[in-house]
């Protein structure tokens, strides 16, 4: 297929549309807006109908919109975007209109009846589409993902008794930054001593300590996608019991990586690294999914869980990020991300899995399916 990605995708989701019926889709939510047209304002809807896209935004982006949202048609509201949406209705002589029934508010459903006109909620079509990434997505998360360990190992020399875990958050969101990133793709995790048996702690004002385990969860930002890593580190020399654990989460890890490939319930993927964590001992302290999506938001689909009904597709991108919290002690969790290709998992990241943060994996790991 020829032309910009993004009419690429426009021409994907009007084949999926003709599918199933669909004459006019709304489009509400930021993400997928700026997935089918580029447009990265704050203020907008998309309207699909036959073969033209209209893009209904106000008069602050009028100049930006027409700049980043190519062979798109720009409509500045007057008032609102629900009354020039009512206005294009009559103009095209649009009968009906679906749309993503989880991103509307009743308030807003309600304005936007017309006596005209149907309206038809279903599932969210665009974010389906979106589990896929295409060549030019898989190389922005790469170039977020290059930002993020860079950084990262930058930081590695600051990880040393006394200082807080808020000065190395706010050291490695400038890092980040200065790399390229608009933004930190979340707040950042720096978890140390006890803290880490949360898996999302806050970042407080204590102090590492010698000997502390410490769990950094970050990711950088390249063209509006993420990426999302978790290292965690000891300050000195790790004890036994945190070698024993530290590895067991490394191993968990690669037995999920190893299960990946086209056609590979999600689930079963979640199965191969719980089932090893289980058989520790240290079952009771793994309750999050073993990952997740990522792309123009942090998680996306598809799920990897126990209860997760998706399966894996060439072309996603996935965490795997098993962990084992233990309270008044800890917690150890490793995260790194994965393309499924047609031939098994391919390793995104590069950053060494062990303790030596200044130690890079190659570049690209592809495990291949049996």
């Amino acid at each position: 297929m020829n032309g910009r990605p993004e009419q690429v995708r426009r021409r994907k989701l009007r084949k999926r549309m003709a599918e199933l019926g669909i004459s006019s889709l709304l489009v509400t939510r930021r993400e997928n807006i700026r997935y089918l047209t580029g447009f990265t304002g704050s203020a907008g809807v998309v309207v699909l109908s036959g073969t033209t896209t209209h893009l209904i935004t106000d008069f602050r982006y009028k100049v930006q919109a027409a700049r980043e949202a190519a062979g798109v048609t720009i409509r500045i509201q007057k008032n609102d975007w629900i009354e020039a949406f009512h206005e294009l209705g009559r103009r095209i002589g649009m009968q009906e209109v679906w749309y993503d029934e989880s991103s509307l508010t009743g308030d807003t459903l309600r304005k936007l009846r017309a006596p005209s006109l149907k309206l038809m909620g279903r599932g969210d079509v665009v974010t389906d589409l979106r589990k896929r990434k295409d060549q030019r997505e898989i190389q922005s998360i790469r170039t977020a993902l290059r930002r993020a360990e860079r950084s990262f190992r930058d930081l590695a020399p600051s990880i040393r008794p006394g200082v807080t875990e808020q000065d190395l958050a706010l050291q490695l969101e400038f890092l980040m930054r200065r790399k390229g990133a608009r933004r930190a793709a979340f707040d950042i995790i720096v978890a140390s001593g006890g803290n880490g048996a949360m898996p999302h702690a806050s970042v407080t004002n204590r102090r590492l300590r010698r000997g502390d385990l410490v769990t950094f969860d970050f990711g950088a930002e390249a063209d509006g996608y993420f990426c999302d890593l978790t290292r965690t580190l000891c300050v000195g020399s790790p004890d036994r019991k945190q070698r024993e654990i530290h590895e067991l989460v490394q191993r968990a890890q690669q037995a999920a990586i190893d299960a990946i490939g086209p056609g590979v319930a999600c689930s079963t993927v979640d199965a191969a690294a719980r089932d090893i964590i289980a058989g520790a001992g240290y079952g009771d302290g793994f309750g999050h999914g073993t990952g997740h999506g990522v792309g123009l938001m942090v998680h996306e689909a598809p799920r990897l869980s126990p209860m997760s009904k998706d399966v894996l597709e060439q072309g996603m991108v996935v965490t795997i990020e098993p962990g084992v919290y233990i309270p008044g002690w800890g917690g150890v969790r490793i995260e790194d991300m994965v393309l499924v290709s047609e031939q098994g998992a391919k390793v995104l990241s590069s950053l060494s899995r062990g303790w030596n943060v200044a130690a890079p994996r190659r570049t690209v790991q592809t495990i291949k399916k049996r």
